[in-house]
């Protein structure tokens, strides 16, 4: 086997593993159905693909194009992502291996005492690159899951007006460096140009990671901000149930100081025969008791019911027909907090898709079961218009503020940590909004 023939099947070798790399990475996105046989048919047709377009001579940019449309497709139309999951997670590994190749290229012109535009005429010299390109990323992209671990990186794709910015910083910086491809195709016989292009490609990588690091800085900032503000929630909610019981325990406290008397004016008038009025009178003793000791418990644990009762009081003033039922194992496995992020959430989020509908169609229903070793949680609610899903979670339609959308994606995330999962449901004919939380004890 030639010199050339050992690089193109070295580079082979090395272009495999990078897409290896790059799924094994990004398997922990996928949902359960997508097996290991179809990562490895998706990372072969990947690998394949490049092969015969380097083999074929396409230009060095259709090369990187080609990689980069067949992440970002696969993401969107395979894996059902969003767009900018696709753009973000499936096109930041091929924009750093852009990057390493625009220096590794100038790097060797320089070594071999050429221009670029030789070394890149020069079938040997042009895999070799290939190959150096492909083995250096492959270290780099083993430090990278290191540092930006899934769950940052998923923290960075809740928080869309970062991820955004992420995304549009790359494609631009991405856009840039294709078009600075040029120069392989060009004779310029000057050192500078190999040391300017070397020094471009090292800017524009540390530009990105420096866009992406405080991304991920700013998303951790307001999920820990929107935290706080649920916390606060909590606290007032606290505040308010304990006013209700509060207030009921005073009724009760009345009740029984007037029902000694009431019940000694009922037997005085039996016995003076008056049964008709001793019968009105205990009538009104048992109005008076339902109107004033009334008090709905909506679920067994304090934080939860908090909560419920907060939304019922809402509901009430707004005539929403509300009914919940939820009782929670005390081996739940879930903190205060936690509970307190999960049932907030999904309330608000209920009301606020009721506000929008018409009334007597307004209505917001939970209930819970628990079947062997898991609890199910149920809420529906009615809503307008129309609900789009991507990634399995409702696409908000709010634009005001950057931490909305937020709450089901964090509420999905704490209640996977615990070894449950989450599944929404859209009735788009009978306008039904369904959350079912499937909770391991």
């Amino acid at each position: 086997m030639t010199k050339f023939g050992v690089i193109c099947l070295l580079a082979g070798i090395a272009l495999l593993l990078f897409y290896l790399h790059v799924f094994t990475y990004e398997r922990q996105f996928f949902s359960e159905q997508h097996t290991n046989k179809m990562l490895w048919a998706l990372i072969l047709l990947n690998t394949l693909a490049d092969l015969c377009a380097a083999w074929a001579g396409a230009p060095l940019a259709v090369l990187y194009l080609l990689a980069f449309g067949l992440f970002v497709n696969e993401f969107i139309f395979i894996f059902h992502r969003g767009v900018i999951h696709g753009f973000l997670v499936g096109g930041i590994f091929i924009y750093t291996l852009l990057c390493l190749h625009g220096v590794i290229i100038p790097l060797m012109a320089l070594l071999f005492g050429m221009n670029m535009y030789m070394l890149v005429r020069d079938p040997y010299l042009y895999g070799l690159s290939i190959f150096w390109a492909l083995a250096v990323c492959d270290a780099i992209l083993l430090i990278f899951r290191k540092l930006v671990t899934v769950e940052r990186l998923k923290m960075l794709l809740r928080c869309r007006s970062q991820a955004r910015l992420v995304c549009t910083s790359m494609c631009l910086l991405l856009a840039y460096l294709l078009l600075e491809t040029y120069i392989y195709y060009y004779n310029f016989p000057q050192i500078w140009t190999s040391l300017f292009h070397m020094l471009t490609s090292l800017v524009a990588q540390a530009s990105l990671y420096v866009v992406l690091w405080y991304s991920i800085d700013i998303s951790s900032y307001i999920e820990y901000e929107l935290k706080t503000r649920q916390v606060e929630k909590q606290l007032q909610r606290q505040v308010v149930h304990y006013q209700q019981y509060t207030k009921y325990i005073s009724s009760l406290r009345a009740f029984k100081h007037d029902y000694k008397r009431m019940a000694e004016t009922a037997r005085h008038l039996v016995d003076i025969g008056s049964q008709e009025k001793a019968l009105r009178l205990l009538s009104q003793m048992n109005e008076e008791m339902e109107r004033s000791l009334r008090y709905v418990q909506y679920s067994n644990h304090v934080v939860v019911d908090a909560i419920l009762q907060e939304c019922a009081n809402r509901c009430k003033e707004k005539d929403f027909s509300f009914s919940a039922v939820v009782n929670l194992p005390e081996s739940l496995g879930l903190s205060d907090l936690e509970l307190c992020r999960i049932f907030g959430n999904l309330v608000d989020n209920a009301y606020e898709a009721c506000e929008q509908v018409r009334e007597g169609k307004r209505f917001i229903r939970i209930e819970s079961g628990v079947s062997g070793d898991w609890v199910t949680v149920k809420l529906s609610n009615s809503f307008a218009g129309t609900i789009q899903l991507a990634d399995g979670l409702p696409v908000t339609r709010k634009s005001d503020q950057p931490e909305h959308g937020i709450g089901l994606a964090s509420t999905k995330q704490i209640v996977e940590s615990t070894g449950g999962f989450l599944q929404i449901n859209v009735d788009s004919d009978r306008h039904v909004f369904v959350v079912n939380l499937h909770l391991c004890i």
